[in-house]
């Protein structure tokens, strides 16, 4: 006999609001339950007067919840009575709020197939009509859970172990393998940390990014999202670098009619090295947050994962607004979710705005990140990348990339400079001090220790 099923349990949402009219102090049992969990309209009302006044720091009992809603709710007082005489106590709160929001929760998935019956009727693609299913189960995923705060003290216990942890380098900063980079971070990246790397076009975030990846995928693992390009480029990119070949002759290696035997040594070299590499890359364009989120727990499930790399943002979809900066907010929040519940570091790679490009000196500053302050707020730490030769084709300071921490968190701002050499699409550290020339002269050397 087949058991009749309902996305509703009014009898439950009788004993919350009676729970909490005998017992006020019970709201702090169910932290998680909100108005828009009750199926029932004058549910939802008590409910919603109920949290106004505790929050208000009044006693709340049913005489003062008929005062505010007699208008509103038809037999007011009579309906609040009942409900009150029906509970007996304030015991078995949690339970009734779990069920509640368990209801709440299939009557949101029903709604939503319903919507997506509805969106594959209309001239959508099918990748338009997936992401606006994956967006809507999102936003259902994320259920917010409070935890207690604690008195600061009590803390301390498992601090300890922490500051032991730290000395011990059983925990550690994630190392990008730039060493100068590595000192101004505090030793490296943080783990449950976002840190954004943004430029304009050619200044080579991408390889900068890549390069970090391939970094740390020496020692741990690391998960390249290539949004940008293909996989075949991303490879060149890693071959390049790793081999220290043009990365023009991978794009044409037989454009001598020659056999070039250096070039395919160092080839042959960079796949020997590409066998220590625990990276790995995934080059599907378009991904929203869920997608993003599964990818890179499949990997942690599997092989273990210390950073995510994100080129780009702009290539992320999905979002439930349609305006800009409210769609980027939601990203950079759901990337700091995904550092702190994978205990990763998320690096977030993204274009400036071409407002820097009307001012002389053509140096990053925060204000020039595009599309959403949210960048600016959610990042644990915002590096900029600047080549002066872009701008400037005679600088004194070609070959070198400048490295700007705008912000951080956990440190100081400041910079450092990074050897760059576009043929191969790699970094390296410098082997003296260096300044900007048109700050202060080069001092070579000395070694690099900004």
């Amino acid at each position: 006999m087949k058991t009749e099923f309902s996305l509703h349990e009014v009898q439950a949402e009788f004993s919350v609001i009676g729970a909490l009219i005998i017992d006020n102090d019970a709201i702090d049992r169910i932290a998680d339950l909100a108005p828009e969990h009750f199926y029932n309209h004058e549910n939802r009302l008590f409910f919603t007067e109920i949290q106004r006044q505790i929050a208000a720091g009044s006693r709340v009992d049913s005489i003062t919840i008929f005062n505010k809603l007699k208008n509103d709710v038809t037999d007011c007082l009579q309906l609040l009575t009942s409900i009150t005489n029906s509970v007996g106590s304030s015991a078995n709160i949690s339970r009734y709020a779990e069920i509640i929001i368990d209801k709440s929760i299939k009557r949101s998935l029903v709604e939503i197939c319903r919507e997506s019956e509805g969106i594959v009727t209309t001239g959508k693609s099918s990748g338009d009509c997936v992401d606006f299913v994956a967006s809507k189960l999102e936003v259902l995923s994320q259920r917010k859970t409070e935890q207690e705060p604690q008195k600061f003290i009590d803390m301390l216990g498992s601090y300890v172990s922490t500051l032991e942890d730290r000395m011990s380098g059983k925990i550690k900063p994630i190392k990008t393998g730039f060493s100068d980079l590595d000192k101004n971070l505090g030793g490296g990246i943080d783990r449950g940390t976002v840190v954004v790397v943004a430029a304009r076009p050619a200044m080579g975030k991408t390889a900068f990014g890549l390069g970090v990846a391939r970094n740390v995928s020496y020692e741990g693992y690391a998960l390249f999202l290539s949004m940008e390009m293909p996989k075949e480029q991303v490879c060149d990119r890693n071959i390049a670098a790793l081999g220290k070949v043009d990365i023009g002759w991978l794009k044409n290696p037989s454009q001598n009619g020659q056999l070039d035997t250096k070039n395919w040594d160092e080839v042959t070299s960079a796949f020997a090295q590409a066998e220590k590499l625990n990276l790995f890359i995934d080059d599907q364009t378009g991904l929203n947050m869920l997608s993003i989120r599964n990818k890179a727990r499949k990997v942690k499930r599997k092989q273990g994962l210390d950073l995510l790399v994100i080129d780009q943002l702009s290539f992320i979809t999905g979002a439930n607004s349609e305006k800009l900066h409210e769609a980027v907010g939601e990203y950079t929040r759901a990337l700091l979710k995904i550092a702190k519940e994978l205990n990763i570091a998320v690096i977030l790679l993204c274009q400036l705005n071409r407002e820097l490009e009307k001012r002389p000196n053509k140096r990053p500053i925060m204000s020039d990140l595009a599309l959403s302050g949210s960048i600016e707020q959610d990042a644990n730490t915002i590096i900029f990348l600047y080549r002066d030769e872009v701008y400037n084709p005679d600088s004194p300071d070609k070959g070198i990339c400048e490295v700007i921490i705008g912000k951080q968190r956990q440190g100081s701002i400041g910079f450092v400079g990074l050897k760059y050499f576009g043929e191969q699409t790699r970094f390296e550290d410098l082997a003296y001090r260096w300044t900007p020339s048109q700050n202060e002269p080069k001092r070579r050397g000395i070694s690099a220790n900004l």
